[in-house]
C-alpha cells in the first residue's frame, strides 16, 4: 500500500504587551533567539542575510536537524511565512501574523500545517492536539512578554 500523507492545521493567538514592529522583529531567525530557550539558527544561503524571502536556515530540534526556508516575508504588513522540513517526520508551513492592537499591544496569530512525510511523522502529527498548540502559545507569550519586560528595565 502507498503511503499516505496526513496532515493537520493548528492556529492560535495571543497578545504582547509591545509595539508591533518590535514584536514582529521577535518572529525574525535571529530575533527567536532572545527568547526562544536553545534556539540556534545556522544561517544557510544566501551568505550575509539575516531575513529576507529566500533565506535557507538551519536548526536543531529534538530529532535532529529541521531546514526552513522564508518563503514570504511582508515587513510593512508584519507578516512572514516558512517552510520547516524534517526529511524523516513532516513539513509544516508555519505562518506568523502580527497586528497592532494599540501603541503598546500587539496580538500575534499563529499558523502551523503540518503535512506527514512518513509513517512516524503521520503518528505525530495524530498526536498533536488543539490544547498542546494552546499551551505552545501561552508559553511564547510568556516568554516574549518576559524578553522584551527586560529590556525595559
Amino acid at each position: 500500500m502507498p503511503f499516505v500523507a496526513d496532515s493537520r492545521i493548528l492556529t492560535g493567538e495571543f497578545t504582547i504587551a509591545g509595539p508591533v514592529d518590535v514584536v514582529f522583529n521577535l518572529f525574525s531567525p535571529l530575533g527567536e533567539k532572545s527568547w526562544v530557550p536553545g534556539w540556534d539558527p545556522q544561517l544557510l544561503h544566501p551568505a550575509g542575510v539575516t531575513w529576507e524571502r529566500g533565506l535557507v536556515f538551519r536548526t536543531q530540534e529534538e530529532k535532529g536537524d529541521a531546514i526552513w526556508i522564508v518563503t514570504r516575508l511582508d515587513r510593512q504588513g508584519h507578516l512572514v511565512e516558512y517552510y520547516r522540513v524534517e526529511s524523516s517526520r513532516y513539513v509544516a508551513r508555519v505562518e506568523v501574523r502580527c497586528r497592532a492592537l494599540s501603541a503598546p499591544e500587539t496580538e500575534v496569530q499563529t499558523t502551523y500545517e503540518f503535512i506527514g512525510l512518513s509513517k512516524e511523522g503521520n503518528e505525530q502529527i495524530a498526536t498533536m492536539t488543539e490544547d498542546d498548540y494552546k499551551a505552545k502559545m501561552t508559553r511564547w507569550q510568556n516568554w516574549i512578554n518576559t524578553y522584551l519586560e527586560g529590556q525595559q528595565r
